[in-house]
């Protein structure tokens, strides 16, 4: 598959990304978000989960702070 074929082919999900400044690099975060969530889900106190996932996954409490308000962002178009 092309790069052409590969934007052609998801250009509807693409084009929603780009309208809401979605970057196509936050895919390496999602393991960190989820977990991020499931352990808020859990009952977990907040400064345990972030210095384990800041741990986990070598960010910055910045990092998984910005990580995690976009990941929660609602989007338009869908």
């Amino acid at each position: 598959m092309t790069n052409y074929e590969f934007l052609k082919t998801n250009r509807s999900a693409l084009d929603v990304m780009v309208q809401n400044g979605i970057a196509a690099e936050d895919i390496r975060y999602l393991e960190a978000y989820e977990n991020l969530d499931r352990m808020e889900k859990e009952g977990h106190k907040k400064t345990f989960i972030v210095a384990y996932l800041c741990a986990q996954y070598d960010l910055s409490e910045a990092t998984l702070y910005r990580v995690a308000n976009r990941m929660r962002k609602r989007i338009d178009g869908i």
